[in-house]
């Protein structure tokens, strides 16, 4: 019974995980809007593929080798950097049947993970920890915490992105479109200066 009872915590931790605001969240919902929840959904199945593969080299990494946390904090220098480029090209779509509106493609979401150094050590500091303790209890228990973690990740974030798709109707009419397009560039540049301003001041007291 006590398996069952850490099984399904990690569940739920994948459920907090996925309804965790966030750049990659928000691509989802911002997609939705722009087509449909239907047609984006294959932007959360990217963004499921691309958080697996991190959480997957970070298991591989941890369970291996020791890796220092400043190389986390230097990779989310870049990731606030492409969360400006995102962010601008969100800024310039004028209308949701513009081909050019298509911002998240696999690449740019993969991409986007990658330089994502908080995700990193988000698994790092929480995830693996949890790994360790379920890989204890029966062999391989880091994959099952792995498996478990993403199935919660898809249900809360498919549920949440469902749930902002219902607004699409008012919130993409050609009269506001470019201006509800702009509010969420800004919400991308708050992520990405947050994210650049954080890792800055790591550093600043580090080697300050």
């Amino acid at each position: 019974m006590p398996i069952l009872a850490q099984l399904f915590s990690i569940f739920i931790f994948g459920l907090i995980g996925g309804a965790n605001p966030g750049p990659l969240l928000f691509s989802c919902c911002s997609e939705s809007l722009r087509v449909g929840y239907i047609k984006s959904y294959k932007t959360i199945l990217w963004g499921l593929i691309a958080e697996s593969i991190v959480a997957l080299a970070v298991l591989i990494a941890i369970f291996s080798f020791e890796i220092p946390q400043w190389l986390f904090h230097f990779i989310a220098l870049f990731g606030g950097a492409f969360l400006i480029y995102i962010a601008w090209q969100i800024s310039q779509i004028k209308s949701i049947t513009d081909d050019n509106a298509k911002v998240f493609t696999f690449k740019k979401i993969l991409i986007l993970t990658l330089l994502n150094g908080p995700f990193w050590i988000f698994w790092i500091t929480i995830c693996v920890p949890m790994a360790f303790e379920i890989n204890k209890l029966m062999p391989g228990g880091q994959w099952i915490f792995l498996l478990l973690f993403e199935v919660g990740w898809l249900v809360a974030t498919s549920l949440i992105v469902f749930i902002f798709s219902r607004f699409r109707q008012a919130l993409t009419n050609q009269k506001i479109v470019g201006l509800v397009y702009k509010i969420m560039a800004l919400i991308l540049l708050y992520f990405a200066l947050k994210m650049i301003i954080t890792n800055i001041i790591y550093f600043w007291q580090l080697y300050g």
